[in-house]
């Protein structure tokens, strides 16, 4: 068999490469920064790493049989999450039919980043790091681009995207327990968090479209201080990247001769921007477009079924107006527990795959 390309040693690069591997396939990945989960070219961001926790809802056991790989050593239950909806908190505490996990992104031992970069060495899949791609002509057909938010690989495969902005504040804490806090406010249609895992922690204030005005940042900044007494030494201006949320068709398997995987693929929560299990999903996928193309597609489509819904939900949160979006936000919080028992795994059908696989 002839060797096959991945650019891109993030989640979807990696799940896709590991299964590839095991199908006797030679497999490389090509990656742009030093090491896994090491320093970043994101602008505002360069030559620092990123640490921190990614939060999602997972079945730990249909991941393990629809993607190979059992993440459930570098998964983290979470159990409730805090939430200030327009300055309303409210505790939420997650129903037991549908889990929710944390995930440490970056370079530590703890992340899913290492751990699947571990597996994927153990299965003989090799690594070219300080490999940035310049010249998409030369790639191989075939060839898998899980590139994630980097702009590059959207402007040069005319994937429709948005550009996000936002602060990112990162650091560590001795407190090892896994936290969520969630800030809807009128400063963003997005939103704003803060999590920690493992000791590593961080927040994040980001919005679509238009970066945001120093102003919001230091209010988002008093907010976490005076109201959960979290403080960091430094945040960083970031432009966060491309999110393939710019039109309801977005999803797609392939450009020109290449599959696609993870956040380019548009296999993404285009409501909250859930990309864990997408990008978990999507790895399998194109492992698979790799030998069977009308398979994969088929596939693929399945599980972004509903990604115009969640497009046309999004759309509506970022444009209604605003008395109208905390009214329903506040209301739909406040109903969760009674709902969320009711409803189950339906609530988040709008993430890639959940509940199809």
């Amino acid at each position: 068999m002839k060797e096959v390309t991945v650019v891109g040693a993030g989640i979807s690069g990696m799940v896709a490469a590991i299964n590839l591997a095991r199908e006797g396939r030679r497999v490389i990945v090509r990656e742009r920064r030093k090491s896994v989960g090491g320093e970043t070219g994101i602008k505002g961001l360069e030559g620092k790493v990123i640490k921190i926790g990614d939060g999602t809802p997972l079945n730990l056991e249909r991941i393990k049989s629809y993607t190979g790989i059992d993440i459930s050593s570098v998964a983290v239950p979470l159990v409730s999450a805090t939430t200030y909806a327009y300055r309303e908190k409210s505790e939420i505490e997650f129903v037991p039919n549908v889990k929710a996990y944390l995930v440490e992104r970056g370079p530590r031992k703890t992340s899913l980043d290492v751990f699947l970069y571990e597996k994927a060495v153990s299965e003989g899949v090799r690594f070219s790091f300080e490999d940035t791609v310049r010249d998409f002509e030369n790639l191989p057909a075939d060839t898998i681009i899980a590139t994630g938010l980097f702009n590059d690989a959207f402007k040069e495969l005319g994937v429709p995207n948005m550009q996000v902005f936002g602060y990112l504040a990162m650091g560590e804490t001795e407190d090892k327990n896994p936290k969520v806090i969630i800030y809807l406010d009128e400063y963003t249609r997005d939103y704003a968090f803060y999590s920690q895992v493992n000791g590593a922690r961080g927040a994040c204030l980001f919005s679509r479209g238009k970066p945001l005005d120093t102003s919001v940042k230091e209010r988002f900044q008093r907010q976490l201080s005076e109201n959960d007494g979290i403080e960091f030494d430094e945040w960083n201006a970031v432009n966060i990247g491309a999110l393939p949320v710019q039109s309801a068709r977005n999803p797609r398997l392939f450009a020109r001769n290449f599959i696609l995987a993870g956040t380019l693929s548009g296999t993404i929560d285009p409501m909250m921007l859930f990309g864990v299990h997408g990008a978990l999903v999507s790895g399998k996928i194109a492992a698979m477009a790799v030998g069977d193309h009308y398979k994969a597609l088929e596939e693929f489509r399945r599980v972004n079924a509903n990604f115009p819904a969640g497009f046309i939900f999004s759309w509506m949160f970022r444009n209604i107006p605003l008395p109208i979006l905390k009214y329903s936000v506040r209301g739909g919080i406040k109903a969760y527990p009674f709902l969320g028992r009711i409803i189950g795994k339906r609530l988040f059908y709008l993430l890639p795959g959940f509940g199809r696989i």
